[in-house]
């Protein structure tokens, strides 16, 4: 059985942790507030964005351009993960890394070959881990540069796709639903699909449009914002679904060292009331032997 003393010490070391996990709440909720409000944000531009090259595309069926090729036979994609370079969250990036190898499985079960962009410590160090074909990896990516970040990530996609030989690239991010769920999500990047779903379809011939210069030339303007665009969200998707994940963790963690240090003071004040028990027991039997 333990002594008093090792209760005490354990009770100690509890409610440092405790104060740990508090204080990294607090820090995940601030930074929370900012990470939903700039994704939130950043999604009606997107759309609209989407909406346009929709409506321009519907305008220009005979545009042709590298983005919007799609190939006869996909042999080889890209898949690029984004994850947090941080733990302490959770799932959040366990269940990403699940959902990406197993894209990944029924990817090569079809015959294809994979290639990896992570950003992100957790992406790169898991796949690399194990022996994933990880080929660029974007680590410590601050808020700051996730615009320049995503403009360089999208031009080398742009170059992998039209010139590396990649018939396919794929998205690969943490979606964030609300502060408890963050949804593993697979978004197909290139080639670019316009107009596909019935909804875009509707909204691109709603209204007759003139375009100048044409619409090719529109497309070929739009088409790689719309890609930097994509990357941007996924960082900002990503940032606010991490600290969404850690401030339930930290609030789970500090729920449960409340819970530890009780049943802990509990099993003291036990401990110290058989150990002053047992010393009245001795004190009467020795007063009764004389």
């Amino acid at each position: 059985m333990a002594s008093l003393q090792d209760i005490r010490r354990r009770i100690s070391s509890v409610k440092n942790t405790r104060q740990i996990t508090s204080a990294m709440k607090l820090v995940a909720g601030a930074k929370l507030r900012r990470a939903t409000e700039n994704a939130y944000a950043a999604r009606p531009y997107q759309e609209a964005l989407t909406k346009v090259l929709g409506r321009v595309a519907a305008a220009s069926p005979d545009a042709e351009l590298p983005l919007l090729e799609r190939r006869e036979a996909v042999k080889t994609v890209l898949l690029v993960v984004f994850t947090s370079d941080r733990g302490l969250c959770g799932g959040f990036n366990s269940n990403l890394l699940r959902d990406t190898e197993r894209r990944v499985r029924e990817l090569q079960a079809e015959g294809r070959e994979i290639s990896i962009i992570t950003v992100g410590k957790k992406a790169r160090d898991y796949l690399t881990k194990r022996d994933y074909p990880v080929t660029e990896s974007h680590i410590d990516v601050e808020p700051s540069e996730f615009e320049t970040t995503a403009v360089k990530l999208g031009a080398k996609l742009r170059v992998a796709f039209v010139d590396d030989g990649f018939d396919q690239v794929v998205v690969v991010y943490n979606r964030f639903v609300s502060t408890m769920t963050q949804q593993p999500t697979g978004l197909e990047l290139l080639p670019i699909s316009l107009g596909g779903s019935d909804e875009s379809a509707s909204d691109a011939s709603v209204g007759d449009y003139r375009y100048e210069p044409r619409g090719e030339a529109i497309l070929a303007t739009l088409l790689p914002l719309y890609i930097d665009t994509v990357l941007l969200q996924a960082m900002l998707e990503t940032q606010a679904g991490e600290q969404a994940a850690r401030m339930t963790a930290m609030d789970s963690a500090t729920r449960n060292a409340s819970d530890i240090i009780e049943n802990l003071t509990l099993k003291y004040n036990r401990a110290r009331q058989a150990a002053i028990t047992k010393e009245l027991i001795e004190i009467v039997s020795g007063a009764e032997a004389l």
